[in-house]
């Protein structure tokens, strides 16, 4: 198992973040606690994904946003809600995106299609993409040492652990995209 996560770990936290990631980089940093992983490793290869996916559908905002939103039925759908959040948010939005799961491409290409310069959404993202995957590497890390602290040897006990540990980010991730749903759905009805 060790071989896997250190052979495609990286490729699938720079591949989860460029569509939403929290998943990938909280068990990344879970992973670098237990030593399967450099924990700067994690928080690179997050900031790389996260970077490119925001840069990604931003500039398919700027120069395909309108064709693609009245061709999606699932971008259109979501499309009142981004725009309530955008005007509500205005330019503070570039920092709130990484928290808004479900909606984050919409607003990304919404954005791309407003007079917003590419230099200063790129400033932004560089920061933000930076201060999110620290901050959600390290939260991954320190809750991995919260497991430490409960295993004595974690390895005598990896073949649980692990598993439990995914299927319960997991959980914790669905029931936080429930919520997050149910508030858009309510949000949405105003």
């Amino acid at each position: 198992m060790e071989t896997y996560i250190a052979q495609y770990g990286y490729i699938g936290i720079s591949v989860g973040t460029f569509l939403e990631g929290e998943t990938t980089v909280l068990i990344g940093g879970i992973f670098a606690k237990l030593g399967y992983m450099n924990i700067y490793m994690v928080m690179l290869y997050a900031f790389i994904g996260t970077f490119i996916g925001d840069f990604t559908f931003f500039t398919l905002g700027k120069y395909f946003g309108k064709n693609f939103i009245e061709r999606y039925e699932f971008v259109r759908n979501k499309v009142p809600l981004a725009n309530k959040v955008i005007h509500k948010y205005g330019n503070f939005i570039i920092f709130l995106i990484r928290f808004l799961v479900g909606i984050r491409a919409v607003i990304l290409i919404l954005l791309g299609c407003t007079n917003m310069k590419m230099s200063k959404f790129v400033l932004f993202n560089i920061v933000n993409a930076m201060g999110w995957s620290i901050i959600v590497s390290m939260i991954g890390y320190l809750f991995g040492k919260v497991v430490v602290v409960f295993v004595d040897d974690i390895k005598q006990y990896e073949t649980i652990i692990i598993p439990a540990v995914l299927v319960l980010v997991v959980v914790l991730i669905l029931i936080y995209r429930y919520i997050v749903k149910r508030k858009e759905e309510a949000y949405g009805d105003e």
